[in-house]
């Protein structure tokens, strides 16, 4: 029987679609910017360091023709990678909550 050998390419994990985003984030007081979001995760950049499987708490700051609106998440940490003295964080969302800012 011919042995035949199978190399897994990166697997495809979001089940929702992300959408490209500059958007401001404030976690632990620490200023930070969305890259991407969807309704279950987001990618973040920030001048702290977090670690995978730790949980989360932040907020993002959103305009809408409505006025401010402040999502308010609980997420738990997946993937933290490191560049140019930033911390560059994808999160599983777990919990939201959408607050007015007025």
């Amino acid at each position: 029987m011919k042995k035949v050998s199978t190399v897994k390419l990166g697997v495809q994990r979001r089940r929702e679609k992300r959408v490209s985003s500059a958007l401001p984030i404030v976690h632990n007081g620490k200023m930070g910017v969305t890259r991407d979001i969807s309704s279950t995760g987001v990618l973040f950049e920030i001048d702290h360091d977090m670690k995978a499987g730790s949980k989360i708490n932040f907020a993002i700051d959103l305009e809408t023709p409505g006025g401010k609106l402040k999502l308010v998440c609980e997420a738990e940490v997946v993937r933290v990678t490191h560049k140019d003295g930033r911390s560059s964080v994808a999160a599983k969302i777990i919990n939201q909550n959408l607050e007015s800012s007025a």
